[in-house]
């Protein structure tokens, strides 16, 4: 399903009173329609504007030299061409100007005959201003349906003149208001939905209970009709948090069981099975992004990938750990010159490394994929930094995939991704990854950034991300109360 985001500012959900542009019907019943086409949009908006500066100044111009009316005409020629000015340079100011004006015209205007249309005009507007300002689905929401119920009233009241065409022409914009809200709606829900799904839950000491190879779950997305998975399949460097120092309960369960080493590199039972796995996804999906490999493991995954097949690594020389992303070469291209492991995206953990790989697919399509694993302390300002580094790599064009174990959780890294910039995205978090050693509680901490304007993604099942396995069962006891 999808996750997307927006500050929902977008000024393209939006309709101006062009009745305070232009009285040309031709206009007034065109141009709402127009601008829903996001090329036209722009060019409309300061067409109009352009109409409305004009039409103010000649009846300034041509004004009675009374005082009051000269300094009415005045102030909102003023505001008309500071709005048009201000569409040029920054959108958003103009948007905000004219609204203002609009809302002014309607205040001044207002009559009791109108109550309830004026009302809801004026209500309209207010709402607009706010969603401006704060932003946020429900607020947006909220604007939608009293845009709706504006243009259902005036819709009414154009057939009770006679005016039957401009009366069809709310009515039709009244429709394509209410899809909005229907479809923003479906979104709030699936907000909803995702927090209970991930919402941290006490699981306590689970022990024999996992059976499952590493202490996170794996999670994918399907981006554009490729499949992208990611997974921390736990280094064996880091193996006494869960049997020396059982931090987090599973002392006792698969991942201990297994660490027995079969190989004189360090190779042990659980990589080997964990290695097993990654070539079932290798079958499920066209690139696979892992966190924590030692420099055993590594090799032992790169030696059963299928000819097509193709590890990227962040470094070439053997790491105690390290981030690898394979990819199926029948789809992708990889772009070594455009791609890198940078040491310098945390200023806050020097020398910590992320690997930012560049794709083309067939169609020629770039994709950028980020895999990390963000410095988990909180003290540190690491999950800002990580998202700051995702925003200043993304390029317009092109789609930015960022994942891996992102040590924090959902609401965290959208708070984040909002303040480095980002106003459109979808940031997957599909189930429950980890256990928290402090709280024992199951929370999701692997995530999946999407970013691009032409992206459409959703998640993916349990089974579609790994095929061998008893993921399925393992999601399901982080979600289970502990007997």
């Amino acid at each position: 399903m999808t996750a997307k985001v927006s500050d929902y500012k977008n000024i393209n959900e939006y309709s101006r009173v062009y009745a305070n542009d232009t009285s040309h019907k031709v206009l007034l019943l065109a141009a709402p329609l127009l601008s829903f086409y996001r090329p036209l949009y722009r060019p409309i908006f300061l067409g109009m504007g352009g109409l409305r500066a004009w039409q103010l100044s000649s009846q300034l111009y041509n004004c009675e030299k009374q005082p009051g009316l000269v300094a009415h005409y005045l102030f909102h020629t003023a505001l008309a061409v500071a709005s048009l000015v201000g569409t040029i340079y920054r959108p958003s100011l103009g948007m905000i100007l004219t609204t203002s004006q609009d809302l002014i015209f309607e205040v001044q205007h207002f009559s009791a005959q109108k109550g309830t249309k004026s009302a809801t005009t004026i209500a309209s507007h207010a709402l607009y201003l706010a969603l401006l300002a704060r932003g946020g689905l429900k607020l947006s929401i909220c604007f939608l349906t009293f845009q709706a119920a504006v243009l259902l009233m005036n819709a009414k009241e154009k057939f009770q003149e006679g005016q039957y065409l401009e009366g069809c022409g709310s009515l039709l914009m009244a429709a394509l208001r209410v899809q909005q809200t229907y479809t923003q709606s479906a979104q709030l829900k699936r907000n909803w939905e995702i927090d209970a799904l991930i919402k941290k839950h006490y699981v306590g000491e689970l022990h024999e209970k996992w059976q499952f190879p590493s202490d996170h779950l794996p999670v994918g997305v399907e981006v554009n009709g490729v499949r992208i998975l990611s997974w921390n399949v736990l280094n064996n460097a880091y193996i006494e948090w869960v049997t020396l120092k059982d931090s987090q309960g599973l002392n006792g369960s698969m991942i201990s069981d297994l660490d027995r080493q079969v190989h004189e590199n360090g190779l042990t039972m659980r990589d080997v099975l964990i290695a097993d796995q990654v070539q079932s996804m290798v079958s499920s999906g066209q690139i696979i992004a892992l966190q924590e490999c030692s420099a055993p493991f590594v090799e032992l995954v790169e030696q059963r990938l299928p000819s097509h097949w193709q590890m990227v690594k962040s470094f070439d020389l053997p790491r105690k750990d390290q981030e690898v992303i394979l990819y199926d070469r029948t789809h992708f291209t990889y772009c070594k010159d455009l791609s890198g492991t940078p040491q310098t995206a945390y200023p806050s953990a020097p020398g910590r490394s992320l690997q930012n790989a560049y794709f083309i697919d067939a169609k020629g399509t770039p994709l950028r994929v980020i895999n990390a694993h963000i410095p988990g302390d909180p003290m540190l300002p690491a999950k800002e930094e990580f998202a700051q580094y995702v925003h200043n790599s993304h390029q317009e064009g092109e789609i930015t995939v960022a994942l891996g174990d992102y040590n924090f959780e959902r609401s965290e890294m959208l708070e984040a991704y909002k303040k480095a910039g980002f106003s459109e995205f979808s940031l997957h978090s599909p189930w429950q990854t980890n256990i928290d050693p402090y709280t024992k509680e199951s929370k999701g901490i692997d995530h999946l950034f999407v970013a691009g304007r032409e992206a459409l993604s959703r998640d993916l099942s349990p089974d579609e991300v790994l095929q061998q396995g008893n993921l399925q069962e393992t999601i399901d006891l982080l979600r289970a109360t502990p007997n």
